[in-house]
């Protein structure tokens, strides 16, 4: 059973993966305007296939043909709505910016939720 779960979790990577390939420039966008405007220098990107409530929505799957849709939201929204605990809070930020040529993205999918880092 687990072979079968370890397999969608492949798939679904890839997916992610071919997404973020084919929106570099407008997730790219998205992060700088938040870093920009001042909102945080920890933006999170979720990569979501149902609506979600948690962050804003800038990509819509079936406007660009892919498999996520794309919502932005930031580090300390993350913190606010507890789904990134206070205690790692400074732990995540170190992270981010060691992994700051990647897109931080939360993936939220009924097989798999996550933290990944996919290069920009």
């Amino acid at each position: 059973m687990s072979i079968g779960i370890e397999n969608t979790e492949k798939e679904i990577l890839y997916n992610l993966e071919a997404d973020v390939k084919s929106l570099k420039k407008e997730l790219a966008e998205t992060v700088k305007a938040i870093i920009d405007g001042g909102y945080s220098k920890c933006p999170i990107l979720l990569a979501h296939a149902d609506d979600i409530a948690i962050a804003q929505k800038v990509i819509d799957k079936a406007q660009y043909s892919t498999h996520f849709n794309f919502s932005a939201s930031t580090l300390e929204e993350m913190v606010t709505r507890k789904i990134i605990l206070e205690e790692k809070k400074e732990e995540f930020e170190k992270q981010m910016r060691i992994k700051a040529e990647s897109f931080c993205i939360l993936l939220v999918h009924p097989d798999s939720m996550k933290f990944v880092f996919i290069n920009k």
